[in-house]
C-alpha cells in the first residue's frame, strides 16, 4: 500500500509540508495547483526546484488538484477552464505526477443535446491531451450518479479520463462506498483515505478509522479491482492536525497486517 497526503491537510507551507509528510513516513502527496505557491504559472526553475526538493525528501508528487470551482456544463468561461486544465496537465508532466484531479460537474441529462455534446467534446479533448503525455485527468464524483458517470466516461474516445474516488463522499450521498469501487472497476485512477461521521447537523469529516467508512472492505475492494495507486489521506477539517495524519497512517498500515 502506498500512502500519501494532501498537503493542505498539514496546514504548512509547501516545503515544510513536504518535509513533515516525509518524517511521518508517507511516500507521496497531492497538492492544490489552482492557487497559492504552486500553479501552472510557476516558472521552469520553480518547477525544477519543487521536484528536486520533493525527491530529496524521498517524496513523490502523486497528484495535482485542479478543481477550479467551475464545472464543464457551464458554457461561460469554458474555454478558459479548458486551457487552464491543459496547463495543469503540462505542470503534471514537469512534476512527474501521474494524475490531475478535477470536477466534471453536471452531466446534461439529455444525451446528444448541445450541452451534452459540449461537455463530451471538452472532456474527450482533455482526455486525449492527458493520454498523449501518459497522464490521467481524474474527476471527483459529484452531481452525476455512479451509473451516469461510468456511462459517460466509457462513451469517450480516450483512456485519459478516469475517477478520483473518495469513500466519504459516497457515504454522504447515501451510497455504499465498497459497491461503488466495484461498479467503477477499471476507472479509478486515484483514491482517498477520508472518513466522515454523522452528527445532529449532518456529516462531519473525522480521522480515518473513526467514522462510517468501512476501510478494510474498501481497501480490499480496491485491491480486487487491480488498483495500485496511492491512498491519499485527507483530513482538512478541524485544522487538519498533523497528529490526525499520523494516526490515520498507523490505522491504514494496521489494515495491511
Amino acid at each position: 500500500m502506498k500512502l500519501g497526503v494532501t498537503l493542505a491537510s498539514l496546514r504548512l507551507g509547501i516545503r515544510d509540508a513536504i518535509a513533515r509528510a516525509s518524517t511521518l513516513g508517507l511516500k507521496g502527496f497531492e497538492v492544490d495547483a489552482t492557487s497559492g505557491e504552486i500553479t501552472y504559472q510557476l516558472s521552469r526553475a520553480g518547477r525544477r526546484n519543487v521536484l528536486h526538493y520533493s525527491k530529496s525528501c524521498n517524496m513523490e508528487i502523486c497528484a495535482l488538484s485542479g478543481c477550479f470551482e467551475q464545472d464543464l456544463s457551464q458554457e461561460e468561461g469554458l474555454e478558459q477552464l479548458f486551457e487552464s486544465t491543459k496547463k495543469l496537465i503540462d505542470l503534471a508532466v514537469d512534476f512527474q505526477a501521474p494524475v490531475v484531479t478535477t470536477v466534471i460537474g453536471t452531466i446534461p441529462s439529455s444525451e446528444g443535446s448541445k450541452a451534452w455534446k459540449r461537455v463530451w467534446e471538452v472532456l474527450n479533448e482533455l482526455g486525449k491531451y492527458s493520454e498523449n503525455f501518459e497522464r490521467v485527468l481524474a474527476t471527483h464524483i459529484g452531481e452525476p450518479s455512479i451509473e451516469e458517470l461510468k456511462k459517460f466516461i466509457l462513451g469517450l474516445k480516450t483512456q485519459g479520463i478516469k475517477v478520483a474516488y473518495d469513500p466519504s463522499v459516497m457515504i454522504t450521498r447515501g451510497f455504499d462506498p465498497v459497491k461503488g469501487v466495484k461498479d467503477l472497476k477499471g476507472l479509478i485512477a486515484h483514491a482517498y483515505a477520508r472518513d466522515v461521521t454523522k452528527g445532529a447537523k449532518g456529516f462531519l469529516e473525522t480521522v480515518p478509522g473513526d467514522g462510517a467508512v468501512p476501510f478494510k472492505e474498501y481497501i480490499t475492494a480496491l485491491c480486487e479491482i487491480g488498483y495500485t495507486g496511492y491512498y491519499i489521506i485527507k483530513r482538512e477539517a478541524a485544522g487538519g492536525r498533523i497528529e490526525d495524519i499520523s494516526i490515520a497512517k498507523e490505522f491504514l498500515e494496521r489494515l495491511m497486517i
